[in-house]
């Protein structure tokens, strides 16, 4: 069981990132969504059940070598630093993203809005069309970096993730300071997988994008939940919320097994500081300003949605990652008649999910694993489930959840306890 069960938790890993990048070269375009939903709940079930197995403990207190664990940091850091020259390349090729995808001169132009002391939630009008930015603040903020210092605005979020996997790896190291080496120093290349694929199969994603900023906040709340460390919950939570909230159905059950297992003191702690950070990096010095913000930005992705759900194109439809292209099909009436509901599956599905996984944990979940652990389990799959079922969507998104699941099997390995990999006393 040992070898075969690491065998089956890494093979199922590398097979979602090539589905994600590679997979209409394998399978039909119609048929890679379910291919990938297959491998994405293998994954998640497979780990869950060795977790479920383990007896190794994790420290919530920092216990491992610190100059180790800073080791492992550097480790995680220089991973990603090797890829600089390969991303430099691909800047090179796409000199003007902003003739391909708005995304880019969108988030740098809120960024030099706000930095030039102009409102950042208004039309960007270096894009023709001139749309209406629909992107929160801790996903435009860092785009300051470029603004200030001339770098391509494509660096920021590459930056943020190095970063953010050196913190991973530190943090997982200090939370399983009993874990082998031999098996531990490979699995930091866990985190740099994603990002290689997309290197290798899908530059045009990562020249027109920064998806590193919302992987690098999600990637901090998996290892948060990964090592039970509060500040980086508490960081993702805020970081995940104000960048691209895919994980707002995911919340809710967080905050029931908070509330039910964990002391109301650090439920209600934990919950204030996000509703703070909520409250000072958006609602005051942007929302209360123009209340009208929310429903721009509704406004404008509802368009993009609609125009895209009726006339399917090859960036949201044809890149095999979602059931949309079946989902306008399957539902009553034409696709210009069932557009209103193209987001009904995707939302019942995530209702059903959390709903389901706060039952389960309530029933049998408990005497498995902690509330952490799980809560890691469920944000592994549930983002991923929500883009697999989303009326549109892009490649590029499926950095963030491959991250999560980065960090999932580097749990489920160190762990250690199913698989004989700790080391011996």
């Amino acid at each position: 069981m040992g070898k075969r069960a690491i065998y089956t938790i890494v093979g199922l890993f590398l097979a979602q990132i090539l589905l994600c990048v590679y997979g209409t070269q394998i399978f039909l375009a119609r048929s890679n969504p379910f291919a990938l939903i297959l491998v994405s709940v293998g994954l998640t079930y497979t780990c869950y059940q060795a977790l479920g197995r383990s007896s190794a403990s994790v420290s919530n207190q920092g216990t491992g070598d610190r100059k180790t664990a800073l080791f492992f940091a550097l480790v995680g850091f220089g991973l990603m630093a090797a890829t600089f020259n390969a991303l430099q390349g691909i800047w090179e090729k796409y000199p003007d993203p902003g003739s391909i995808s708005d995304v880019l001169p969108q988030l740098q132009g809120q960024a030099d809005f706000f930095f030039s002391g102009q409102p950042p939630y208004q039309r960007i009008t270096t894009v023709p069309h001139h749309p209406y930015p629909v992107y929160l603040p801790l996903h435009w903020l860092p785009f300051g970096l470029s603004t200030f210092t001339g770098m391509d605005s494509r660096w920021p979020g590459i930056l943020m993730l190095a970063v953010a996997v050196g913190i991973a790896g530190y943090a997982l190291y200090q939370a399983h300071p009993n874990a082998s080496l031999r098996v531990t120093l490979p699995a930091m290349g866990l985190f740099v997988l994603p990002l290689l694929a997309f290197i290798q199969w899908s530059k045009l994603d990562l020249g027109v994008s920064a998806e590193g900023i919302v992987t690098a906040w999600y990637l901090l709340l998996a290892v948060g939940l990964a090592t039970r460390r509060l500040p980086l919950m508490v960081i993702g939570l805020v970081g995940g919320l104000l960048s691209r909230y895919t994980f707002l159905f995911w919340l809710p059950l967080f905050a029931m097994l908070l509330w039910w297992y964990e002391s109301k003191k650090r439920s209600l702690g934990i919950w204030g500081i996000v509703a703070a950070s909520g409250l000072f990096l958006f609602v005051l010095p942007f929302l209360v300003k123009d209340p009208t913000i929310l429903e721009s930005m509704k406004n404008h992705y509802n368009d993009c949605s609609e125009r895209s759900w009726v006339r399917p194109d090859e960036y949201t439809f044809r890149e095999g990652l979602s059931l949309n292209i079946h989902l306008r099909e399957w539902l009553p009436g034409a696709p210009e008649e069932n557009a209103p509901y193209k987001h009904l599956p995707q939302f019942g599905l995530q209702l059903l999910l959390a709903g389901l996984g706060l039952w389960y944990y309530r029933r049998k979940g408990h005497l498995k694993m902690d509330i952490y652990t799980y809560s890691l389990v469920a944000l592994s799959i549930m983002p991923m489930l929500f883009y697999n079922t989303s009326p549109m969507l892009f490649r590029y998104y499926m950095l963030m959840p491959l991250g999560v699941s980065a960090v999932l099997v580097w749990k489920t390995l160190a762990m250690g306890s199913p698989f004989g990999l700790e080391k011996k006393v």
